[in-house]
């Protein structure tokens, strides 16, 4: 059993820069944000570096408003007091009505009760997004409610234009949480490029929580580009008497901070000069962070696309551009004993996945039970979290971690569609039929030739393999072949069938696979995968019609009763092989080795050399060993 064994839960590093930004703070003992002089001693350099230093926070605003394109920034002590301020800010009064997803964190709707008001809980959608129909049947039912917080719960972004337009119509305050959307953008059609998400809603809140882009522990951004919002919020935030002039990033009216700074309490969220020091150089390298989490997400989608009958991934607006820090997955059809075991085998195996709704995750809206007197009614949220799967993505991973991550989900899932299958569709003899051998225990070995019982395989060969454990097998050996190919290795796939095995390869990076098969309805069935260069038809019994030294790799994923390819052709096949080249097969043991028999006699002539051989069980009816073997030498190099 292969497992992971690096630890998935290691938040993004902290970078020398900010380590020796927070040394030099901590001997200067300036870690108030205020702690500095509008109009230093400037004769004195010891002063003017101090006073730099005290500054942190202060110049750490006014680059994030330049990062993001907002016009204010107040950074506090967490994304959830950024949230209550916002709130604040709105004009939430006790008692007010406020709408917000029932799929987010705990923080969203405890901010609500912080500030005095009740959430109004809204349904999501299969893509993790706001439902648009219940958000519209939610304003028609609550006609008093003025204040929405949308939350893009782990980077999942909604439907912002409609939803602005929506909350425009009827007057709604809108606030974005975009804890983990720092770095995604939106295509703004009216200017015709993309913009930070954030710029829909009056005010937008981000977190430096340890698992999101930065990373200082805790910490937290309000934007803003309203003059009397930012004003509020600077002062709301901690700043006193006239401190409101040591911010950078402030409107520049006095007036707007004079005319209320005595009626607006302080609630002391400030964020201290020694969280800023940590985050201004990483926020100065924020596009690598962010091309490094998007590089292993894009890459983990991938892997597990093979998957995607069983796995279920959220697809984002088309006008969205993902920075994602975590990867969410839905398992499809699985009942809830299945997930539970799925989370099981994959923590036994090295991964860390939770499911948001279950007991105890502050992710499951049932468990705010200090925001509702009675359990909200949510039908399609309950069933999405129900199986919704969350991990985290590591910039400490590279690409192999990614493929034994992906690997070992969908090994799992495949493991558990087959003895749910197995469990099904028992004999009353208490045997599982899974075919042992292929066609002919299919429909019967009527002596036909081989091609025409494929014609009828192909009918539900999809179905067979998906159900019956052979992608078991298909993973197994595109996961192997990652160690020994290169992504744009030529890779022919020998009774590709109807492409199962080219998706699984395809799902690991390989992009130069070519099928070959002896049934045209298989041939045109691999076709649509639209993952094989070309398909082409072949009479096992004839010579194959492919250039001599022309591929870097071959693999079968078949069942091999012994009339079945590629022996037919085998020397063929090794031919079309180049120098060093991998052939790849999934074969099944027999007491006598027919088939293992066939590979060690070319061992014997030295051309070929074995570098792999595994067993691995996934049929009842029989065993299999994965088997990859190098070619030594060139076709016209002598015996």
């Amino acid at each position: 059993m292969i497992k992971f064994t690096k630890n998935v839960s290691v938040s993004s590093p902290i970078p020398q820069d900010s380590i020796d930004r927070v040394v030099r703070l901590i001997e200067a003992g300036k870690l108030f944000r205020y702690d500095f002089d509008l109009d230093p001693n400037e004769s004195d350099p010891s002063t003017v570096m101090e006073n730099e230093l005290a500054a942190e926070v202060a110049n750490l605003e006014r680059e994030f408003s330049d990062y993001t394109g907002h016009r204010y920034t107040v950074a506090v002590n967490s994304c959830g007091s950024a949230l209550f301020l916002g709130l604040k800010a709105a004009g939430v009064q006790y008692g007010d009505k406020v709408f917000t997803n029932a799929l987010t964190f705990t923080a969203v709707p405890s901010s609500i009760i912080h500030a005095g008001a009740v959430p109004v809980y809204l349904e999501c959608n299969g893509d993790y997004q706001t439902d648009l129909e219940d958000l519209e049947k939610k304003i028609n039912d609550y006609p008093d409610v003025k204040f929405f917080m949308l939350s893009h719960m782990r980077g999942h972004i909604s439907e912002m234009d409609a939803i602005r337009e929506l909350c425009d119509r009827e007057g709604i305050f809108l606030i974005e949480d975009c804890a983990h959307s720092l770095g995604t953008q939106w295509y703004d059609k009216s200017r015709k490029e993309y913009i930070h998400i954030g710029q829909h809603g009056k005010v937008s809140c981000f977190s430096s929580q340890s698992h999101k882009m930065l990373n200082s522990g805790e910490g937290g951004f309000l934007c803003t580009n309203d003059d009397h919002i930012a004003a509020y919020c600077i002062l709301a935030a901690g700043s006193y008497e006239g401190l409101y002039e040591k911010h950078a990033c402030k409107p520049l009216d006095k007036n707007l901070f004079e005319d209320i700074k005595l009626s607006v309490p302080n609630f002391s969220l400030r964020m201290s000069n020694l969280t800023a020091a940590v985050l201004r150089p990483q926020l100065a390298n924020i596009e690598g962070t962010i091309a490094g989490y998007k590089k292993w997400f894009l890459k983990f989608r991938q892997v597990l696309s093979s998957a995607s009958e069983l796995i279920y991934l959220p697809e984002p607006p088309e006008l969205v551009s993902r920075a994602a820090d975590s990867m969410q997955f839905n398992l499809l059809e699985f009942s809830n004993e299945q997930v539970d075991e799925f989370v099981r085998r994959t923590a036994e195996r090295g991964i860390k996945i939770q499911i948001f709704g279950r007991r105890d995750n502050a992710r499951y809206f049932r468990n705010w039970k200090y925001s509702f007197e009675q359990s909200p009614r949510l039908g399609k949220t309950e069933k999405i979290v129900s199986c919704t799967c969350d991990m985290r993505l590591s910039l400490h991973f590279d690409e192999s971690d990614i493929n034994l991550l992906g690997y070992i989900i969908k090994d799992v899932a495949y493991g558990l569609l087959r003895e749910e299958k197995e469990e099904r569709e028992k004999q009353p003899d208490g045997a599982f039929r899974d075919h042992k051998n292929g066609v002919a225990d299919a429909f019967g070995d009527s002596g036909g030739p081989i091609a025409a019982r494929h014609e009828a395989w192909t009918r539900y060969d999809d179905e067979a393999y998906q159900e019956n454990g052979r992608k078991i097998l298909a993973n197994y050996l595109a996961y192997q072949l990652t160690t020994y190919l290169n992504s744009s290795d030529r890779i022919l796939d020998v009774g590709c069938g109807t492409g199962l095995t080219g998706m699984e390869l395809a799902s690991y990076g390989f992009t130069e696979i070519h099928g070959v098969d002896s049934s045209e309805a298989s041939r045109e069935a691999a076709q649509k995968r639209n993952v094989y260069r070309e398909v082409r038809l072949a009479e096992w019994d004839s010579p194959l019609d492919m250039e001599t030294e022309s591929f870097d790799a071959w693999v079968f994923a078949g069942v091999l009763p012994p009339d079945q390819p590629p022996f037919g052709a085998f020397d063929a096949l090794i031919r079309i092989l180049k120098p060093q080249g991998l052939l790849a097969m999934a074969m099944r043991v027999e007491e006598e080795d027919f088939h293992y028999d066939k590979i060690k006699a070319l061992y014997g002539k030295n051309r070929l050399k074995e570098v792999f051989r595994e067993k691995i069980g996934v049929l009842d009816s029989a065993n299999h060993e994965i088997i990859i073997a190098r070619k030594i030498r060139s076709e016209t190099a002598p015996d």
